[in-house]
C-alpha cells in the first residue's frame, strides 16, 4: 500500500468479502465503500440462489433451505478461481480448512 492508500502493483487489488450464515452481501456495504475508497476492487458474492435482497428472503425463505455447504464452497471457489491472481494467504487457509473437513 502506498502512502496515498493505493494498492501497490505487487499487492492484491481485489478483496473478496464472504458473509456468514443468515446474512447477505448487504452486511458488507460499509466495508465495500471503505475498501473501494482505498482503490480496491471488492466482491461480495451471495450464496447460490440467495442473490436477492434480505426483504425478499424474509418473504420467502425457501431458497435458504436449498443451501448446502458443498454447493456454497464450490460457488465461492469458482469466484475466487476466476480472479486474475486467485492465490492468497486466505485461499491457502481456505483450502486447508476444506481438506480437514473432508
Amino acid at each position: 500500500m502506498t502512502a496515498e492508500n493505493i494498492p501497490t502493483p505487487a499487492a492484491p487489488d481485489t478483496i473478496v468479502l464472504i458473509h456468514g450464515l443468515w446474512m447477505t452481501p448487504r452486511s458488507w456495504e460499509k466495508w465495500v465503500e471503505r475498501y473501494e475508497n482505498r482503490g480496491y476492487r471488492v466482491l461480495t458474492p451471495a450464496y447460490p440462489g440467495l442473490e436477492v435482497e434480505v426483504e425478499a428472503l424474509r418473504e420467502d425463505p425457501s431458497p435458504i433451505e436449498a443451501q448446502t455447504v458443498p454447493a456454497i464452497v464450490e460457488h465461492l471457489e469458482n469466484i475466487v478461481g476466476e480472479l486474475e491472481s486467485p492465490r492468497s494467504s486466505w485461499a491457502t487457509q481456505w483450502e486447508v480448512c476444506l481438506s480437514r473437513s473432508s
